[in-house]
């Protein structure tokens, strides 16, 4: 536990500058999770972001870390604005205490809506193409971003 707190201490230290998620999710091999996030902009439509969310079905961890093209609607027609779609990918996994493990290439899609410029809302879908005989797995996920 004091590990998990070092990590989640050093996620927030190092993404000082970028926004900040809580998430709650479900997930098929991981049942109910909760979490955190760091996403940090890297340029104008692209963000990195890796995230934590604790699995206690599993029971285990969910880690991921993504490149996701998101784009704010608001600059292409004004009466969208403060939507956020996103699509991205990158490598994520399950890291499980007991059971089988996953490790593979995670494709996620979701939707942030601002309710002002600090803070926002998503909502997101998440699948993992385990590597070789791993298994593969969904997730849903939802929660806030505080920048």
């Amino acid at each position: 536990m004091k590990r998990l707190f070092a990590l989640l201490l050093l996620l927030g230290l190092a993404s000082a500058q970028s926004a900040l998620s809580l998430r709650f999710g479900y997930g098929e091999a991981l049942g109910l999770t909760f979490g955190a996030g760091a996403e940090n902009r890297l340029r104008e439509n692209l963000s990195g972001r890796l995230l934590l969310e604790l699995a206690p079905a599993a029971p285990g961890l969910f880690a991921s870390g993504e490149l996701l093209f998101k784009p704010d609607l608001g600059r292409y027609d004004p009466t969208l604005q403060g939507l956020l779609p996103y699509l991205g990918g990158g490598l994520g996994g399950v890291l499980a205490f007991e059971g089988p493990s996953t490790l593979g290439v995670s494709l996620t899609g979701g939707l942030e809506a601002l309710l002002e410029p600090t803070t926002g809302l998503f909502l997101e879908g998440s699948y993992v193409y385990g590597f070789g005989d791993w298994p593969k797995t969904w997730r849903l996920a939802f929660g806030a971003n505080f920048r």
